[in-house]
């Protein structure tokens, strides 16, 4: 029965990690949760192979919203430059 438990309470703390990160409200301690159970050898099979899964999702996320954002900053200054040399054409 404790060994059920065991397995409970890591799926229970895999689970609030997911729901935390999926939802975009998570911290570093998050991260850090569901990577420490994503060791190989250290914890259950199938509970090791879930928190890398979603571990790399995780990654790959904040991977395109960095790369989006660079995007948003590049064509606002693309936008702040044309209008300016729109701006500067109609004067003269």
């Amino acid at each position: 029965m404790e060994f059920e438990r065991y397995y409970l309470d890591l799926f229970e703390m895999l689970n609030k990690c997911c729901k935390k990160i999926a939802s975009g409200n998570y911290d570093q301690a998050d991260s850090d949760r569901l990577f420490e159970l994503a060791k190989k050898g250290r914890y259950p099979g199938i509970l090791n192979e879930l928190a890398e899964s979603f571990g790399m999702m995780m990654v790959k996320v904040e991977a395109r919203e960095f790369r989006l954002k660079q995007i948003i900053e590049e064509l606002e200054e693309t936008k702040a430059n044309l209008k300016q040399g729109a701006d500067g054409t109609s004067a003269v």
